[in-house]
């Protein structure tokens, strides 16, 4: 996990201390909690309300465009974490924003060049930049915490999961994460681990739930059909059972 180094100068965002544990401290305070309303800019400029990608589990990955460390590790672990999500849930089921917080360099075309170094395909992933009061405030909300050094900044590595209705999800720490640390919570959210079994969809994601499984051999997430093979076990199980206790039920009323 990177987090902040104790005894950083006080350079910080407004409002916060240089302390590492008050950043992780912060950062998991704001997990339950709804964002408020925010507007920035996306890369080509266009004005974007935070609350429009409402409606769907969303991705917030916090950057600076100038790092040529942290934060084009956890770009590239937080798309591959994503291939593998949109493969197992679906190309629509979610979506990802990154957002750039230094907030003199990180302009939109900034963004937009950025996202071309990095390989991201910006028909499917937004980059968004704002003013230093807007970014200011979002990350107060976010619970993102970041510093200015002489390298640049530094700060804590979060990547934030939003469910459909603006609500914190869970924030997963580190540039080198695990890939099932970001997809078991959109697998949360996409496929409704206690969404209510009213309808035939929401029986058919529990299924999907429960049979989308994470194979680290392969580094992919698949389907795994053995879960059927031990309902049909046990099934057969039960039935042999039954089929048993109801022949010597007869058996002895017939020596009766």
């Amino acid at each position: 996990m990177i987090l902040l180094l104790a005894g950083l100068p006080a350079l910080a965002a407004p409002g916060v201390t240089a302390n590492a544990e008050e950043a992780l401290k912060r950062s998991r305070a704001s997990e339950g909690r709804v964002l408020a309303e925010h507007h920035l800019r996306d890369q080509d400029d266009r004005p974007v309300a935070l609350s429009s990608f409402r409606g769907k589990p969303l991705v917030v990955s916090m950057v600076y465009t100038a790092c040529d460390h942290t934060c084009p590790v956890t770009t590239q672990t937080v798309a591959k974490a994503v291939d593998k999500a949109r493969k197992a849930l679906g190309d629509d089921s979610f979506q990802v924003v990154t957002i750039g917080f230094d907030t003199v360099r990180d302009t939109p075309n900034a963004l937009r060049m950025y996202a071309r170094q990095q390989g991201i395909d910006v028909s499917d992933w937004t980059f968004l930049a704002g003013g230093a009061e807007a970014m200011e405030v979002l990350a107060a909300d976010l619970g993102f915490t970041w510093f200015v050094t002489s390298r640049g900044f530094d700060h804590i590595a979060q990547t934030t999961v939003i469910d459909k209705d603006g609500r914190i999800y869970r924030q997963v720490y580190g540039e080198n994460f695990e890939i099932p640390q970001l997809v078991e919570p959109l697998k949360d959210l996409v496929l409704g681990r206690t969404a209510a079994l009213d309808s035939f969809e929401a029986i058919s994601n529990r299924i999907r739930f429960f049979c989308t499984v994470y194979d680290p051999s392969a580094d992919a997430y698949r389907f795994d059909y053995g879960i059927f093979l031990s309902i049909g076990s046990g099934l057969l199980a039960v039935l042999t059972i039954l089929w048993w206790m109801i022949r010597l039920w007869r058996q002895r009323r017939s020596e009766a």
